[in-house]
Parts: structure tokens; sequence; C-alpha cells
């Protein structure tokens, strides 16, 4: 019920019946409709529970009174109940976009994006030109990873109204999702052009430029957003990772410093800034900011992979294999972490049979990656299989024949296969090109 309505509504109510339980009644629904604000949510809910209690409303101001406690309930967390609401709501005004919409919202905070899309599309059903629903929905498909359809969603908020920038950087976002950066480009500068002080604009161009390593460009947006708003945790995360780009880990580190200062629980800003200690020597400091990213998101397999290699550079191989393990356990799909495996279970030398099942799962998600084959290579080296270390090291050397650490491995695996000239001629090749090239291998117990 808006409140203009709520109130012609309360004011007739006075007159016709001025009586004790008419006045609770409408008492009972201003909380309920909390025009402005004006009640706690506690107050709003109470309200609108007398109203539905007495039971004495058409189903018209039933469901009115339903939505609003739902709404109630949405504000304050309490998502199951507002979804139930919503529901009451609906079965009493099938027509009701509104609740459908809000419906929608609630699904979707509970990560059911399929029911929520079905809702906003029930809503558009009814009114086409719901402009919330339409939002809504858009921003739900491109949750789900369908850009296309959140792509006409976006339009067809923008054919309504033409100058809303929001919706015009939104959907510059879901074009540069689908890696069409010139039409994200497109958006964003329109965006800019209608508003110049909407920060989102540049944060998404920067974004853009970043992407395609035009890193000036990118530092000019990401500046220009935190110019405009210098809490701008975006902003000054992802200026964070275009000096980190640059190998400026000084200047990356304030950028995610800034960034959790603003956002405590900023957990990629946690993670990110572990890296850049990593690059900068601190592996203390790296080591305890992995430990907070992934106390914030245990789910993360990339900061367990992480800590597991700052792990490895302080040669504490048994945390480093057990992140590496957990970062396996999370991402069965993740390469880096199954090499990074067999890389500290070569080091340690007690499985190099499972240092070898970690290559070759690795290589069967990444075929003829050069650093799962270098490693798988070393690994038989040290099984005494130097025929299947030559095959290895000449997938390598095929993509890139002046490999130093390729052409000194493949020398020694010659050698011990009887090709004495030939492994030497691949030493001396790898030590032309890297003359401390030995001493990788000399740490291995390989020479």
């Amino acid at each position: 019920m808006s409140a203009r309505r709520l109130r012609r509504w309360l004011c007739c109510l006075a007159f016709v019946a001025a009586t004790p339980a008419a006045a609770q009644q409408a008492l009972d629904w201003a909380r309920c409709a909390n025009d402005g604000n004006a009640y706690p949510a506690e107050k709003a809910i109470s309200g609108c529970s007398a109203v539905i209690k007495a039971g004495r409303e058409t189903r018209k101001y039933m469901a009115i009174a339903f939505y609003n406690r739902g709404n109630a309930y949405y504000g304050i967390g309490d998502i199951d109940q507002a979804i139930a609401d919503y529901t009451s709501a609906i079965r009493l005004n099938p027509q009701y976009v509104s609740a459908l919409s809000n419906r929608g919202n609630a699904y979707g905070s509970k990560g059911d994006l399929d029911q929520a899309i079905a809702d906003y599309t029930t809503a558009l059903l009814i009114d086409p030109a719901h402009r919330a629903a339409i939002a809504n929905r858009a921003e739900t498909y491109l949750a789900k990873g369908d850009v296309e359809h959140a792509i006409a969603d976006y339009t067809a908020a923008i054919k309504l109204e033409p100058k809303r920038v929001r919706m015009i950087a939104d959907r510059g976002d879901a074009y540069a999702t689908k890696g069409d950066f010139k039409d994200a480009v497109a958006d964003f500068d329109e965006a800019i052009r209608l508003d110049p002080k909407f920060a989102d604009a540049y944060v998404g161009r920067g974004l853009v430029h970043y992407t395609q390593q035009d890193y000036e460009r990118a530092m000019a947006d990401f500046t220009q957003a935190i110019r405009l708003n210098h809490r701008h945790v975006r902003a000054l995360y992802s200026r964070g990772l275009v000096n980190h780009a640059r190998h400026d880990y000084d200047h990356a580190i304030a950028d995610y410093s800034e960034a959790i200062h603003v956002d405590h629980n900023y957990a990629y800003a946690y993670g990110n800034r572990a890296r850049a200690w990593r690059a900068h020597g601190d592996l203390d400091h790296a080591i305890a900011d992995f430990n907070e990213s992934l106390r914030l998101d245990p789910s993360n397999a990339n900061d367990f992979n992480g800590r597991g290699l700052a792990y490895l550079d302080k040669k504490d191989y048994p945390h480093a294999i057990e992140d590496f393990t957990q970062a396996i356990k999370l991402d069965p799909g993740a390469a880096f972490a199954l090499s990074n495996r067999c890389w500290a279970r070569l080091i340690v030398g007690t499985d190099l049979d499972g240092a070898r099942d970690d290559c070759d799962a690795g290589l069967k998600l990444k075929p003829d990656d050069p650093i799962l084959l270098d490693r798988r290579a070393l690994v038989y080296l040290k099984l005494g299989e130097p025929d299947k270390a030559i095959a290895d090291y000449d997938l390598t050397l095929r993509s890139d024949p002046q490999e130093p650490f390729a052409l000194y491995g493949r020398g020694i695996a010659k050698e011990r296969a009887g090709d004495a000239d030939g492994g030497k001629a691949d030493t001396t090749a790898a030590k032309a090109l890297r003359p401390d090239v030995a001493a990788e291998f000399d740490t291995l117990g390989l020479k």
C-alpha cells in the first residue's frame, strides 16, 4: 500500500469509526506501512501481525499486510520468514507484482537463483515494464553466468530508463564478462558522460583496461574513482592489482591495505596482499595474510595454493604439501596445485610415486604444460627412469629449444641412459645459456 493511499484510508477510518478498536487498527496499519521507516522493523512486524491476526481486511489489504511484513523480515535478515510472507501475499493476490519481485530478491539472497528468476519472470508476465524485476533478473542471470540473457534484460531496462547510469554500467560489466570489451567500454563511457561522478563506471572501465594489460589507462580510471570516493573498496583493490602487475609491490600493498581498512572482511584483498608480501620476500606477513583470507573464505583453493607456496619458500614442506592437498580437494581441476605438490614431494624425496602421480594428473588437465613436464622429468630421473625423462624433456624443448633447465636435465638423462656424448652436448649447451644451471639440480641430488 502506498503511503498516500494508506494516509487516505486512515483518515477515512478515523471519520467513520473513531472507536478504540478503530484507533488501534489505524495504529497497527501505520506501523505496518512504516511510512519513511518511522518505526523499527520489530514494530512494523508487530503492526502487520496485528492486522493479519484481526482478519478484518479484504484479501487485497491482507495481501498488503503480508507483503509489508515480508519486507520487514527481509530487512532484518529473516529471509525464510520473508519468503513465507511474500508467498502468503501472492496466494491472496496472484497479480501482486511487487511481492513476486521481492520474493525473487529473497530467493536470490539464499542462492536459489533459478527460483528467483522464475519469480521475476512471473512478475514481468504481469507487468512487462516492472523496472526492478527486469534489473534484478538481469543481475541474477549474470550471477548464473547466463550473460546473453543478462544483457538482454539490461538492454530492456535501459530502454525504459535511458539515463539510468547504474543499468548502463551493469550492462558494461556483462559485456566485459562476455569478453566484448568494445561494447563494455562504450557503456562505461556513456555512463561517465551522463554522470562524470559515477565512480563505479570508472572502476568497470578500468577493469577492462586491466584485463587488456593497458595498465596506464587502468591506473588512471581507478585513481579517478578513488578521487570521487576515497573509500571505494573495489577501486582501491583494483589499483592494487595494477601496481602488483607492474611489480610495484610497495604501492600494491598500500592499496590492498587501504581496501582492507575500508572492508575488514575483504578476503581477496588479504589474499593478494599476501602474494605481494611473498613477492617482496616477507614470508611471515604473507602467511599471516593468507591465514586471514582463508579464515574469511575457507573455500578458496587459490589461497591454499598461495599459502602452500609461501611455506615452500620457507622450506616448511609438510605444511606446503598439506595446503596443496587442501587446494586439490577444493578444486580437483587445479593443475597448478597438483604441479606444486608434485614439486614439494620431489624435493622431500620420500614419496616419488606420489609426485609422479601428481604430475600425471596435472598433465591430464594441462597437456604439454612445460612446468609439469619438467617436474615429471625430474621425478623420472629420481626414480631411475631416464628414457621417460628424456621423452618429457623432448616435449618441453619442442616448444622452447633454448630452455636451459630442460637441456641440462635431458643431458643428465642421456648420460644415465648411456649416451655420454649426447648428454655432454646438452649440459654444455645449457651452461652456455645459464652458467648456474647446475645448482638447482645439485640441490635435488642430480648431477
